[in-house]
């Protein structure tokens, strides 16, 4: 091949490196209208922020942009959907500290645990104190943390229910299909109200048909990262358990009375680029039909 030809792909892909890796350094802010006829009427028009893998990034000083940017939606709640921080030895997690003091400061922010987080209590041998240190860290803020638990959100006299997933390190390993049922979230979570609009919080939204069968109605979710890159008429190109074209990459799905809302997450891990893909800050927007 002309050298010249080599030269100039060369150059066209490392201006692409360049330009995706850019794209891990900026976020959006994306909307999801959520519609359900079990919805309590007080709760209609509850705006809601959703932060999911973080991973330790920070835009502006002090996590600033970001602040802002949920500060101008006016969200009444706020969902953490796991990976604030970066699972590695002696990794730094004072950012994802800082960011979760911030919010739970000024805003009833629901906290539940990622693989991230759950890999540092499982893999003591590698991380050593790293987990007691983060959790400690954690338990001093003034926020839910829902490790398999829930909480109840009052509006007057109707309510809905908050509930944090965590599952075991299994269902996140690379090339084992480990399957889930809404049995297992029964052993897990215990056994919900038909009748009470719940929210889900699972970082893992590979199982989503499971917490379905479960009865969430809606399910917020992270992980995938969008899929890192996204192909035109195809969606995302691969999940971290290095699916090819995952069937849950971001944005909104349903699969029967549930729906779940896949953030593409608000911060960036390995491998750190994106290809038209921005990290996001997601607000869910809760409504009536017809309300």
């Amino acid at each position: 091949m002309n050298l010249y030809i080599l030269a100039a792909l060369f150059i066209v892909v490392l201006v692409a490196l360049v330009i995706f890796h850019l794209e891990t350094k900026r976020f959006i802010v994306k909307t999801y209208t959520i519609t359900s006829k079990k919805l309590p009427k007080a709760f209609h028009g509850t705006k809601i922020a959703l932060v999911s893998d973080l991973h330790n990034v920070e835009y502006g000083k002090e996590n600033q942009k970001l602040l802002e940017a949920i500060d101008k939606e006016k969200p009444e709640y706020i969902l953490v959907a796991g990976d604030m921080l970066v699972a590695k030895a002696g990794e730094d997690f004072s950012a994802a500290i800082a960011f979760l003091k911030a919010i739970s400061e000024k805003y009833p922010v629901y906290y539940s645990y990622g693989n991230h987080e759950c890999r540092l209590k499982e893999k003591k041998v590698v991380y050593k104190d790293m987990a007691a240190r983060y959790n400690q860290e954690v338990e001093k803020l003034p926020l839910f943390l829902l490790h398999n638990q829930n909480a109840e959100i009052k509006k007057g006299a109707s309510s809905i229910r908050i509930y944090g997933l965590e599952i075991g390190m299994e269902y996140y390993y690379k090339f084992k299909p480990y399957k889930m049922t809404g049995m297992y979230l029964n052993k897990r979570l215990g056994k919900k109200n038909p009748e009470e609009f719940s929210i889900l919080i699972a970082h893992n939204p590979y199982f989503f048909q499971a917490y379905a069968e479960w009865g969430a109605d809606l399910v917020v979710s992270g992980h995938n990262h969008g899929g890192i890159a996204q192909v035109p008429f195809l969606g995302g190109l691969v999940d971290p358990n290095l699916r090819i074209f995952p069937k849950y990459d971001k944005g909104l799905f349903q699969e029967k009375d549930s729906q779940m809302v896949l953030s593409a997450g608000t911060g960036s891990h390995k491998p750190n680029f994106r290809a038209f893909n921005p990290p996001e800050l997601s607000i869910i927007k809760l409504e009536m039909p017809n309300g």
